[in-house]
């Protein structure tokens, strides 16, 4: 038995087990980035089909929040305003947050759009 194996510190093979994880998490970035890509343009059609009250309530309901607000300083009184949430903000945030089939789910669900729509 050698000695690196009789304290339980066997440096290569700890090294050799934390490549491969870093290898899978790799993979597995690159695997969402690829489907974030290929869902992107049928994800932002569909969302152009809702109103801005359903993306809201889409939000609420499937992610159970709204996008964070952004905040202006006003440069005289150093006051933070806030800024309105638009449309574009709403589908953004939702195309970052779910899949496609999620937001299809609930346009069915919800009669945004009827199954022809997708029978292209």
């Amino acid at each position: 038995m050698g000695f690196k194996k009789f304290f339980g510190h066997d440096k290569d093979n700890e090294k050799n087990q934390n490549q491969i994880e870093i290898e899978r998490i790799k993979n597995e970035i690159e695997e969402e980035d690829r489907i974030f890509q290929q869902e992107l343009p049928a994800k932002d059609n569909l969302l152009n089909k809702f109103e801005v009250d359903q993306l809201k309530q889409l939000c609420i309901d499937v992610l159970g929040r709204e996008p964070e607000p952004e905040y202006f300083e006003e440069k005289e009184t150093g006051k933070q305003i806030e800024l309105p949430l638009y449309r574009n903000d709403y589908i953004h945030f939702i195309i970052e947050e779910l899949r496609l089939s999620q937001i299809k789910d609930y346009a069915l669900k919800n009669k945004i759009i009827s199954a022809s729509f997708f029978e292209k």
